[in-house]
């Protein structure tokens, strides 16, 4: 007996019970997880035998049961300007009281709370009144709030289960519904998480340097103030989880609820609407639109500094209008065809219009370069006004002043000379000669003072070569004279042609610095006119 004490004690047999011990040890703890996962079991059997989920669960019937609503922005998706559409990834928290789910935690192995299948309990109706997303399947044996199909519809000999699977796998890729979260008070929490195109009214009107306020209607479809009244838990809108958007900064997100009477019912409708402000991000716009639109028009204003020899004004011109108009056709796709004139738009037209404008002026002055070779004298009032003024204003010096015609006689009246003192070289008496032995009478001999029929003279030898060679001076005198007033001709036509050209360089040299001036006031005038720039 002393002997068996003292094994219990520290002999050899105590290490064996230790051992058995640690060997009950997780036996024991499955069996307490078996019960716990029975006590589960029958508080789920419990609240749910005489459940019925179609049943408004308040305490009173004549009470409102309130229902708090919460919505978290995850992530916005897309902002479509043209169809005026929304697309957000958002979690919505529903929280209300079911006063048909409570227990007494200790009848049941002290389990507070459950999960349960969401088409097994009741839910507030509660949708996006402004959603413009597909349609929904909606059918007697489908579900209204989440469009699908009750458990029993699914059973494998049941017909209905196919359409119901189809209708259930369209709804399914965009909302995301898991099970409700159940307390011991009745407190139940239903978390579901979407993607909702809701529709919203864009203002383009200073786009790309906008902001789109959007709103986002929540309320029950069915159910009016006085059987389920919705409550914001908070005036803001949830953004732990947000992730920013890369074309989009989010402004503002705040919440705000509305009371609202409809023609169809008398009663009145409460609703959460959630305003979503979002900043447009520029830059991309400014990039890959704004300034090749600056660049292409600095290069049209060149069409007044391109010479006109070469012909390339006009050409210039139009190329650069038929590249605006092609970037402009490139912004009309992606905007709704309202009725105020986007800012950018607006840009474009006021370009194009100074463009154009341009172009035709470019054509005025290859006329003016182009007036001298008809002939045409420069105007006294232009020529003192262009070359005059404006040419010192654009700072453009002429070095050599235009010529004036005239006809001066200094070859004829030396070639007289020289045919005189040759006369007098041969010997010849200028006093004794006679009205045709003169040079005007040997080129003009119908001046003499008398005509007579008689035969002419013969004169001796000398008479003769010295009348030959006044004739021969006389035919070169008139050659000279004949070169002489068609060089001077070409000459005023030249100093004529210079003038006009003058003009037409000093009138693109005024154009080039007015339309520089009027792009540079109507591209700040119009882009710095938004007032979210400041």
């Amino acid at each position: 007996m002393f002997r068996r004490w003292r094994l219990a004690r520290g002999g050899r047999p105590a290490a064996s019970g230790l051992l058995r011990l640690s060997l009950l040890a997780p036996l024991l703890l499955n069996v307490s997880r078996v019960l716990c996962d029975e006590s589960e079991y029958r508080l789920t059997q419990y609240l749910m035998s005489n459940y019925d989920p179609s049943v408004r669960p308040a305490r009173n019937s004549a009470e409102p049961l309130e229902v708090n609503f919460s919505l978290s922005l995850h992530h916005i998706i897309d902002v479509d300007e043209r169809n005026q559409i929304l697309t957000t990834n958002c979690w919505l928290t529903h929280v209300w009281t079911d006063y048909h789910l409570t227990w007494n935690t200790s009848d049941f192995g002290g389990v507070q709370k459950i999960r349960v299948p969401y088409f097994r309990v009741w839910k507030p109706d509660i949708i996006l009144y402004n959603n413009a997303g597909p349609p929904l399947r909606y059918r007697q044996d489908v579900d209204v709030q989440t469009d699908t199909c009750t458990r029993d519809l699914y059973a494998p000999d049941n017909p209905l289960a196919v359409n119901c699977r189809s209708a259930d796998s369209q709804y399914s890729t965009a909302v995301i519904n898991t099970n409700v979260i159940v307390n011991s008070n009745g407190q139940v929490t239903w978390l579901s998480h979407g993607i909702y195109q809701s529709s919203c009214d864009m203002d383009v009107e200073y786009f790309p340097f906008d902001i789109q306020s959007c709103e986002m209607k929540w309320a029950s479809w069915t159910y009016d103030g006085y059987t389920v009244d919705i409550i914001s838990e908070s005036p803001d809108g949830d953004l732990s989880n947000y992730q920013s958007n890369g074309e989009f900064d989010l402004v503002d997100f705040s919440a705000k609820r509305n009371v609202q009477n409809y023609s169809c019912c008398p009663e009145p409708y409460p609703d959460i609407t959630y305003t979503i402000r979002l900043r447009r991000r520029p830059m991309f716009y400014v990039f890959n639109l704004i300034l090749p639109c600056i660049l292409i028009n600095g290069i049209a204003l060149l069409v007044f500094y391109v010479p006109s020899e070469s012909g390339e004004k006009v050409t210039l011109g139009i190329s650069a209008v038929l590249s605006m108009t092609v970037f402009l056709m490139t912004i009309r796709e992606s905007l709704p065809p309202t009725e105020k004139t986007p800012l950018i738009s607006l840009y474009y037209g006021v370009t194009i219009c100074l463009v154009s404008f341009a172009s035709g002026l470019s054509v005025l002055t290859l006329n003016i370069f182009h007036r001298g070779s008809r002939g045409i004298e420069v105007p006294r009032l232009v020529r003192t006004i262009v070359l005059g003024f404006l040419s010192r204003i654009v700072f453009i010096h002429f070095e050599k002043p235009p010529i004036r015609p005239g006809r001066p006689r200094g070859a004829m009246a030396d070639l007289t000379q020289r045919a005189d003192g040759l006369l007098n070289s041969l010997g010849r008496d200028r006093r004794t000669m006679a009205d045709g032995d003169s040079l005007d009478s040997l080129r003009y001999p119908c001046r003499r003072g008398h005509h007579t029929t008689e035969p002419p003279t013969m004169l001796p030898p000398s008479e003769d070569f010295e009348r030959n060679f006044v004739r021969v001076l006389n035919r070169i005198y008139q050659t000279i004279e004949r070169n002489e007033t068609r060089l001077e001709q070409q000459e005023y036509r030249d100093a004529t042609r210079q003038e006009w050209q003058q003009v037409a360089i000093v009138c693109d040299r005024v154009l080039l610095l007015i339309f520089l001036l009027s792009t540079a006031t109507a591209t700040s005038a119009i882009l710095l006119s938004s007032p979210h720039l400041h």
